[in-house]
């Protein structure tokens, strides 16, 4: 009986650590990509400040977007075998939704950007948040590499 509670606290224990640094490296992450854009886009002050305003609620706006879809997606995965044709066809339907009001929303940062910064900046935050991204997922795998060797 000890034995067992001493495993399953330990089992906690480890999970709470690994749970907490997670959350420090996303936190981290997000610290690095708000230090990269603002530098990439060369913001002012005011600039900086509306830009943040707009960027964190689209931002937040798509995680909770894409948090409900993979609970869906998931659901799907798990019972597929059960499905009924109308239920693919939902599925599908609730997709095509997704990918909608992932437009949109990115429609609504477009347009509320465009009155805080130049359009060749709006332009191109995408393109340097495809930049953060491979530069993020590039120290990825070296981190890997580097903990295999």
């Amino acid at each position: 009986m000890k034995k067992s509670i001493l495993l399953i606290s330990s089992l906690l224990m480890i999970f709470t650590i690994n749970a907490q640094s997670e959350t420090f490296s996303r936190e981290k992450m997000e610290a690095y990509k708000k230090l990269y854009l603002t530098d990439k886009l060369e913001l002012d002050i005011n600039a900086e400040t509306a830009f943040w305003g707009a960027y964190k609620s689209y931002e937040d706006s798509l995680n909770t977007l894409r948090k409900n879809h993979r609970l869906n997606f998931r659901k799907l995965r798990s019972n597929n075998e059960s499905y009924t044709v109308q239920e693919y066809d939902e599925q599908i339907n609730n997709y095509m939704t997704y990918e909608k009001k992932r437009v949109e929303l990115k429609g609504k940062l477009i347009s509320e950007l465009k009155e805080v910064m130049s359009f060749r900046k709006t332009y191109m935050l995408f393109q340097y948040e495809e930049d953060f991204r491979k530069e993020m997922m590039e120290k990825l795998r070296k981190g890997r590499t580097k903990n295999k060797n």
